[in-house]
């Protein structure tokens, strides 16, 4: 019965993948949407009813002047994309909220005033972009506190009791997005957030996995080490989010509660997954294809090509916790099962059989790993709705001081990029809002607006957003405008006030000129509603569009810029660093004083590697300089990658699997950790006379001539380190190289 009900099943998928045109797991999108934790297409309803709500009341009753404050403070709170669990969510619009009163009545006290309006712009727009500090959460709330600024600071109030009703009109419009969040939360299973946070990192490596299966079918070309290393790094990215929004690690005691506690184990089951599919894509780098045969080569595009298809099962397994899920999943593990015994039983070319044998020892962890996370999961599986799990107590602590006063630390945790691009993207801002009110421009509101969204950290980043909000708004307004040209009773302007918000949302993470056309469309509608709209609203939109971008990309380029030329050596400084204090961590554990544990370490290294190969690619894109260390910079980077990986690999081997130690072979491995420090110590003294500079708080000491205090290694262990050492002497001779041409570039200035 359960076979047939399968058959039914997939038969049923098959039909709905022919519908869409996509693969299996690109449909999991709809509960893992991007990195967005909940889904883009319920964030648009809601976004959608916050707003179409008030809006309908105030045309039904003639009162759109009062409730356009409403809609205002609605929107902008709306655009705060709800993550984390229930208590985070409504901490989260609490402050929306909070902060909408505060700059809606710093927008309207200063609107009669050109001076004060700069100088409170000046202010606000750098305290919005120090929100962007708080995580990807805070982008929605630095979104709120400049919309309702400016909108705020656009219309002229004629006495304080003007001021004061319109301020309480935006509290209304922030307690009704406070309602309608709250109601849309109250309905999911308590650990639902968490869920797809960890399922999203499923997704991701599905594409890690997939990434490396590419080729070995016979069909295609195999992707290029730059290529995996893409697909890896959204695995960390992934971990990372889910790492901000549930802090608690696997190896903590002090879990709220037994579900918290599986949730965390869970996770830690991805993250080894995805270390280990690294560790067996090495291996496979070091198999030569023809010394295989076909039947062999086949087996292993199957076990790679069933990686990919167990992670993407596991990101629907992880959130729906579905019987049939779980079959499916169970016989995907044991066809997986079959093939590695097929490959073990067939005879294998002796040059490439220890190659072989670690691929099958790898599948193996990897199909523990699965089955582990499959029985966290069956644990969490009857988790309760959120309004029937948050007792009053449970309610209250919500508001308890300790999270507020965590948020405004980080908020205040301010270094010189974050300063700058904050202090830029202010002045560029202030000088927009000039312009507009100097010129008395109508609806020019758009062009500091435009500004405001467009600016980026990075000069590349800002152009190509530039490009994608001014061909978006362009096609939007005009597609806009000759929809509201149709007869009122096919009621377009209605339709598109209600679809539009949720379109906009749904593309907002990825294609972003999309959804800036949606965005258009839905302005354009919502000046309809009033009755008031003109050809000249669609020109000024559009106009202020292509003003504010520009500005943005010319502001960007001359004042304050960051240009990677600069950065990228403090970025591979930090990279070097984060690598030494791990390795330091791993084999002298007794001479580094540390609280935490080795995926801390882990974490900052690969995000310390990440940042250096961004801003490489930065670099490369950049117009500032033509004699650039192509070749140099990515070796050094690709070291810090390499030595990372290592390490992970030493530490996998002891979470997973414990091996009898070779003690007779303990003190040759002394001697190679040994050299490796040495190695590494000279690294860190090339990299000290390069006199780069780097945060001396978090930069470690240089440690030399300390014992070993470690256990014997196992013998798969031993072979990371004689990797690592290898690895090491090669990272030598390229920072060698660098001095050297540091010091070459000096002399000839």
């Amino acid at each position: 019965m359960q076979i047939r009900f399968c058959k039914g099943y997939l038969l049923l998928q098959q039909i709905k993948n022919h519908i869409k045109k996509i693969n299996p797991y690109k449909t999991l999108s709809k509960l893992v949407e991007n990195e967005s934790y909940e889904p883009m297409l319920s964030w648009g309803i809601r976004m959608t009813f916050a707003v179409i709500i008030p809006l309908f009341y105030g045309l039904y009753f003639h009162k759109m002047a009062e409730v356009m404050w409403v809609i205002v403070a609605a929107e902008s709170i709306g655009w705060v994309e709800l993550k984390g669990s229930f208590a985070q969510r409504a901490r989260l619009l609490l402050a929306g909220a909070f902060l909408a009163i505060v700059f809606g009545f710093a927008g309207s006290i200063s609107n009669g005033s050109l001076w004060l309006s700069m100088a409170l712009m000046l202010v606000v727009v750098f305290i919005a972009t120090l929100f962007k500090n708080l995580g990807e959460r805070g982008s929605g709330l630095s979104l709120t506190v400049y919309v309702i600024f400016i909108v705020a600071n656009s219309f002229p109030v004629s006495s304080f009791e003007e001021v004061i009703f319109r301020c309480t009109n935006i509290g209304i419009g922030g307690l009704w997005s406070l309602f309608v969040g709250v109601v849309a939360s109250m309905f999911i299973s308590e650990q639902t957030p968490y869920k797809r946070s960890i399922a999203f990192i499923w997704k991701s490596t599905a594409g890690l996995a997939a990434a490396i299966g590419a080729g070995w079918d016979g069909k295609g070309l195999k992707k290029g080490v730059r290529e995996i290393y893409l697909k890896e790094k959204e695995v960390n990215a992934a971990i990372d989010s889910s790492l901000q929004l549930y802090e608690k690690r696997a190896y903590h005691n002090n879990h709220e509660s037994e579900n918290a506690h599986q949730m965390a184990q869970l996770r830690k089951s991805v993250y080894l997954t995805s270390a280990t599919l690294m560790a067996l894509s090495e291996e496979l780098e070091n198999i030569e294809l023809k010394k295989l045969t076909g039947e062999q080569q086949q087996s292993i595009h199957a076990i790679l090509k069933s990686f990919e298809i167990i992670c993407a099962r596991m990101t629907i397994y992880t959130v729906t916790s579905k019987a049939e899920e779980e079959v499916l999943l169970q016989s995907r593990i044991i066809r997986l099962q079959n093939m590695v015994a097929l490959l073990r039983e067939s005879t294998i070319a002796e040059s490439e059989k220890a190659q072989v044998d670690k691929i099958l020892h790898f599948t193996e962890r990897i199909i523990k790993l699965v089955e582990n996370a499959m029985g966290h999961i069956h644990s969490v599986a009857g988790d309760q709705k959120v309004y029937r799990s948050y007792s009053l107590m449970k309610t209250l602590l919500i508001l308890h001081h300790k999270h507020w006063i965590d948020s405004i630390r980080r908020l205040a945790n301010i270094n010189t990029h974050s300063f700058r691009y904050a202090l830029r993207t202010a002045i560029i801002a202030t000088i927009a809002l000039f312009i507009y009110k100097w010129f008395e421009i109508p609806h020019g509101y758009w062009l500091p607006f435009t500004v405001m969204i467009v600016i980026q950290p990075y000069f590349g980043a800002t152009l190509k957003k530039a490009l994608d909000r001014v061909l978006g708004t362009i096609l939007g307004v005009i597609v806009a405008g000759i929809l509201m040209s149709f007869p009122e009773h096919l009621h377009i302007k209605e339709l598109l006030l209600i679809v539009s918000p949720i379109l906009m949302v749904y593309f907002l993470r990825t294609q972003y000129s999309v959804a800036t056309f949606f965005i258009s469309v839905f302005l354009v509608a919502l000046f309809a509603a009033e009755e008031n709209l003109d050809n000249s609203v669609i020109i000024i939109r559009a106009l202020s569009t292509i003003g504010g971008a520009a500005l943005a990309v010319v502001g960007e380029f001359a004042l304050l810029p960051s240009w990677d030329k600069k950065w990228l050596p403090r970025h591979i400084a930090a990279s070097i660093n984060a690598n030494y204090n791990y390795f330091l961590f791993t084999y002298y554990p007794n001479h580094f004083s540390s609280v935490h544990q080795w995926t801390h370490y882990r974490r900052l290294a690969e995000s310390s590697n990440s940042n250096a190969f961004d801003s490489f690619n930065r670099y490369l894109e950049e117009p500032t300089s033509k004699d650039k260390e192509y070749s140099l910079y990515y070796q050094i980077i690709s070291h810090c990658i390499r030595v990372t990986r290592e390490l992970n690999n030493y530490h996998i081997e002891s979470e997973v699997e414990q091996k009898l130690r070779n003690i007779k072979k303990f003190e040759a491995q002394k001697v190679t950790i040994s050299s490796c420090l040495q190695q590494f110590n000279t690294i860190k003294q090339d990299l000290k006379s390069l006199d780069i500079s780097t945060d001396r708080a978090t930069e470690p000491e240089i440690l030399e001539d300390i014992p070993v205090s470690f256990i014997p290694l196992n013998d798969t262990q031993s072979i990371y380190l004689d990797k690592l050492k290898v690895e090491l002497s090669a990272f030598v001779r390229d920072m060698h190289k660098w001095v050297s041409k540091l010091k070459e570039n000096k002399s000839n200035d």
